[in-house]
């Protein structure tokens, strides 16, 4: 057969560069999220370790105030693995839409009250100023869930506003259920990242150099959506966050749906 009888043949199908660059960046994502949460996990045991080592080789020549204050900051660094194991377990459930409610009769104040308490005696020199004023004596929800999402949220406050600064807790009766608006005065966020805080595992620009996984205010959501509620935020960058969870006072079956 002549060449020139030959048929053409079928080009070969080119990648574009940028297709490739994106397909290589997708695939990277899982592996990426693996490694943050490998390294999150990887910070509170380094420092188990470390302090649990000097324990052990100069016990015997530390006084007890050293002793009890090494103690102290092994028991926060268990703390923090705790809450991390608890967040992505938590996480993995909503992921796979296992997270179900469990409702029961309870009282608004004191599951806000508790989370507050709780969240100072991690950091003893932090002020709360809380106001409460007009809530229901009881609500029907998943209090253990609902106080998981009110303790995300008022960890972070604290996670990324200065130790001297207050951080503001009120709650009130609304026509869509209790409004609970936790307000800091620390690094904000940015207005470009706003619109990005609910998805799984981002993180704000200005937010890279503190402790996170990117997951709290998600499941924070989620908790929320399943009650039927909601969370908003409102924040400026350098001026502190306002972080509202609006909870109905009456929600037995929830909203269905996945993170």
């Amino acid at each position: 057969m002549s060449p020139a009888s030959r048929s053409p043949e079928k080009p070969s199908k080119a990648v574009h560069p940028i297709n490739a660059r994106v397909s290589i960046k997708k695939a990277a994502q899982p592996l990426d999220r693996i490694a943050l949460l490998a390294h999150q996990l990887r910070t509170p045991l380094s420092a188990i370790n470390a302090l649990a080592q000097g324990l052990m080789r100069r016990s015997e020549r530390m006084s007890g105030e050293d002793i009890r204050s090494r103690a102290e900051r092994i028991w926060r660094a268990s703390l923090r693995l705790d809450e991390l194991i608890e967040m992505i377990m938590s996480y993995t459930r909503a992921s796979a839409g296992g997270m179900l409610l469990n409702p029961s009769e309870f009282n608004p104040e004191a599951l806000i009250r508790r989370a507050c308490r709780e969240q100072g005696n991690h950091e003893p020199g932090r002020l709360f100023k809380i106001d409460i004023q007009g809530l229901p004596e009881t609500i029907v929800g998943d209090p253990i869930l609902l106080e998981q999402a009110l303790v995300i949220v008022l960890s972070n406050a604290i996670k990324y506003s200065p130790p001297e600064r207050p951080v503001r807790v009120t709650a009130r009766e609304g026509k869509n259920g209790i409004a609970v608006r936790v307000k800091d005065e620390g690094i904000g966020i940015s207005e470009r990242d706003l619109p990005f805080l609910m998805q799984p595992f981002f993180r704000g620009c200005n937010a890279r150099d503190y402790p996170g996984t990117g997951l709290g205010l998600s499941l924070a959501w989620h908790i929320l959506k399943l009650h039927g509620g909601g969370l908003q935020i409102e924040s400026k960058e350098g001026r502190g966050t306002t972080v509202t969870l609006t909870i109905p006072e009456r929600n037995i079956t929830g909203a269905p749906g996945t993170l």
